[in-house]
């Protein structure tokens, strides 16, 4: 019984994920599908975020604007340019990447996830588990390219580097995600295979400055 309840509610992480990417570069806020409507249930999204330091640090970090979210116990630094909607089903907060011009129709972002867990406690192994598990139902010609232990806002965690299609997009995902106090936190970033690397470096601080509180 508890594997199925846990796998639902990685099922309902992963639709949450195909909104958040196939929303992007549209000025509308995505339309959520019911399981996505419930924040929750949403364990992860595929929104992804950048390779996280072995160490990561939360000084300040030149150029960059904080977010804060004492409701979820979270600070971020990031760009002043990214545009912050935070009106997103299942996401605390998502941050889009500017657009390139009109022929740019998918904008890069990075997503925040915090889960509440208390409910159906699970170890960060079982919850890496079950997400990996979901990639290949609802990722179509999904390759892992990395799966390897991390920290995150000084915390054990795991780091997930994956390409696949969603649509028409072939994309490229980082996601990592640290478990502290029955909660899981999740940062994901999300980009064109080919403009992967274009944002690569800023997101690495936005992930390096990742507090819990």
């Amino acid at each position: 019984m508890r594997s199925n309840y846990l796998a639902l509610r990685l099922l309902a992480l992963a639709i949450s994920a195909i909104i958040l990417t196939t929303g992007c570069g549209e000025e509308e806020t995505p339309t959520a599908t019911p399981a996505a409507t419930r924040p929750s249930e949403a364990l992860t999204a595929t929104a992804a975020a950048a390779q996280p330091s072995e160490t990561p640090t939360a000084q300040p970090t030149s150029g960059l604007l904080t977010y804060d979210s004492p409701d979820h116990g979270i600070r971020i630094k990031h760009p002043a340019e990214w545009t912050k909607d935070e009106q997103i089903m299942g996401a605390v907060v998502v941050f889009f990447a500017p657009t390139e011009g009109p022929s740019d129709i998918f904008q890069e972002n990075v997503n925040i996830i915090v889960q509440d867990l208390s409910a159906q406690p699970m170890t960060l192994d079982e919850y890496t588990e079950l997400s990996l598990g979901q990639i290949e139902q609802f990722i179509t010609d999904p390759s892992i390219l990395d799966s390897s232990a991390v920290s995150l806002a000084g915390n054990p965690g795991h780091k997930l580097v994956y390409t696949g299609k969603q649509g028409q997009y072939d994309l490229k995902w980082i996601q990592v995600w640290t478990m502290k106090n029955d909660k899981a936190y999740v940062i994901s970033y999300t980009a064109e295979t080919s403009k992967y690397s274009t944002f690569l470096e800023t997101v690495q601080e936005m992930i390096d400055s990742f507090e819990i509180s």
